[in-house]
């Protein structure tokens, strides 16, 4: 998988996990090996009413880590995180 798709992956989990409503500000990648990108794990590590900062790690299938992200979402209204919903995890 190229370091382009597994960029994309990342992202689109990140934005997933936001939610709705939620504009991507800023995101961050590193690319730590070569490797195809069996699965995405999306973490908040901080929320406030109005900003959610996130984090992501993509795992290949033999379980080494292919890369990680960061990203900060701007929410118009309150955040969903901001009220206590919960984060969704990106399958795949």
């Amino acid at each position: 998988m190229k370091d382009a798709q597994i960029a994309a992956r990342l992202i689109e989990a990140l934005n997933e996990a936001a939610g709705e409503g939620a504009a991507l500000v800023s995101v961050e990648i590193t690319m730590l090996a070569a490797g195809d990108a069996a699965r995405v794990e999306t973490h908040v590590t901080r929320k406030t009413r109005t900003l959610a900062f996130l984090s992501a790690e993509c795992w290949s299938a033999d379980g080494e880590r292919v890369a990680t992200a960061a990203s900060v979402h701007r929410f118009s209204e309150p955040s969903p995180l901001a009220r206590g919903e919960g984060v969704r995890e990106a399958d795949g």
